[in-house]
Formats: C-alpha cells, sequence, structure tokens
C-alpha cells in the first residue's frame, strides 16, 4: 500500500512538472508570435513605402510636381553632425551621476532593413561623479566607472527612422551594445546601456527636412540599400 501511495505521489509530481512545463511552452510560443507579428508589421510598412517608391520611379510623370532627395550614409552622417557635439547632464544617464556627457558625433553609418540603420556614438564623461553612497569594498569599482567614461565609451545604435507628422525626420535610437575605452567591464557597460535605453533613449532625435524657401514638405520616406530618399510634394 505504501509503494502505491509513493507512486501515485510521482505521478502526480510528473503530472504537474508536465503541466507546469506546458504552460512555459505556451507563454513562450505567445511571445515568439509576438515578436513576429511586430516584425511583420514594420516588413509590411516598409513594403509599403518601396512599392510606392518603384511606383513613382516607373512612372515619374504620375507623381506631378513631387521631387525626391537621396540621402546616402555619409550625407546622413553629416546631417546628424549638426546636433554634435550634444553635451548632456550626467544624470540624465542616472539619477546619482554628476557631471557632464558629452556625444561627439556618430560614425558607421549603414542602412538596414525595415527603415532602420545602424550607427556608432562616440561618447565621454567630464568631471563624471556618483553621488551615492558606495561600501567601502566597491569605492575602487566606481572609481574605474567613472575614469572609464572620462575615456570614452563607443555606443552601437539601432535606429529606426520615419516622418513625424511637423515635417521631421524622426530617428528612434536604442542602444544595442556599449564599450568602455578604459576599464572595460561587463557589469558596468551593461548597466550604462541599461541607463541610455530607460532615460537617454527614450525620445527620438529630431531633424528638420524642410527645404529653406521652398513650399515643398516631406509626403514620403524610405531607406533602399544606398540610399535614405525622402519625397517632397507641395
Amino acid at each position: 500500500m505504501r509503494a502505491l501511495r509513493l507512486g501515485l505521489l510521482a505521478l502526480w509530481a510528473l503530472c504537474g512538472a508536465g503541466c507546469a512545463s506546458g504552460a512555459a511552452r505556451v507563454r513562450s510560443a505567445e511571445l515568439e508570435n509576438q515578436r513576429l507579428t511586430r516584425e511583420l508589421e514594420a516588413t509590411n510598412r516598409a513594403l509599403q513605402s518601396v512599392t510606392s517608391y518603384a511606383e513613382e520611379l516607373r512612372a515619374p510623370g504620375k507623381a506631378g510636381r513631387s521631387f525626391s532627395m537621396y540621402y546616402s550614409p555619409a550625407a546622413l552622417q553629416q546631417l546628424a553632425s549638426q546636433l554634435f557635439p550634444m553635451r548632456m547632464a550626467a544624470r540624465s544617464f542616472h539619477q546619482q551621476l554628476d557631471g557632464d556627457v558629452i556625444i561627439e558625433r556618430l560614425t558607421d553609418v549603414r542602412f538596414g532593413p525595415a527603415n532602420t540603420l545602424t550607427c556608432k556614438a562616440l561618447m565621454r564623461g567630464e568631471n563624471i561623479r556618483y553621488t551615492g553612497s558606495v561600501p567601502k569594498a566597491y569605492q575602487q569599482e566606481v572609481r574605474k566607472f567613472q575614469s572609464g567614461v572620462a575615456a570614452g565609451v563607443v555606443v552601437d545604435l539601432l535606429v529606426e527612422l520615419s516622418l513625424g507628422s511637423d515635417n521631421t525626420l524622426q530617428a528612434q535610437a536604442h542602444a544595442s551594445h556599449t564599450r568602455l575605452n578604459a576599464n572595460s567591464s561587463p557589469n558596468s557597460e551593461s548597466m550604462l546601456r541599461q541607463q541610455m535605453n530607460e532615460r537617454v533613449l527614450r525620445t527620438p532625435f529630431v531633424f528638420d527636412l524642410t527645404i529653406p524657401g521652398g513650399n515643398a514638405v516631406p509626403r514620403r520616406m524610405v531607406l533602399t540599400t544606398n540610399h535614405l530618399v525622402v519625397t517632397y510634394a507641395p
């Protein structure tokens, strides 16, 4: 009888584990489906823009008075240089940091799928100081982090482009990797990347696409392999 009870308990535990495992698999499948749905929607939006752009190339007369401006990666990098160097309070990155962070420039602009591009941001800290209470055992690590940021940081960015309603190009950036030029540390770099995404990069960078002296405004934007194409019309 005791053996029977032990067998039933083992069977119950096995079934419970199976149910838990099944629930985890269902949840994992749901998350994967949500991710694929978002990617499909982004791809469809990009395809619509590409299709419209291709139609204009095949029959430019149908476009009426519209025209397109073409920006290469180098030209877009030059456009972005209008914003830099950008000085920001270090507390923008973390509420217990004093000093300034200077984003000096963007480099290595490369166009990707679905109106996205990748680039690197080069930045450095100036008079960076952690104002929170630090246990003695970790004070050396904090000093190394401060000097590492002062020596410079390279940030890999994934940027999604879109047209704003106010004739601007909206660039929503996400930091995918950070590297300290000195005192590199996975923990410090991960913390810095997380703070950038949660605080500094929550709102997009904005670039004015208005053509001085004209009445044409941007109507459509699409990234090809080699160019950012902005179509203007009255």
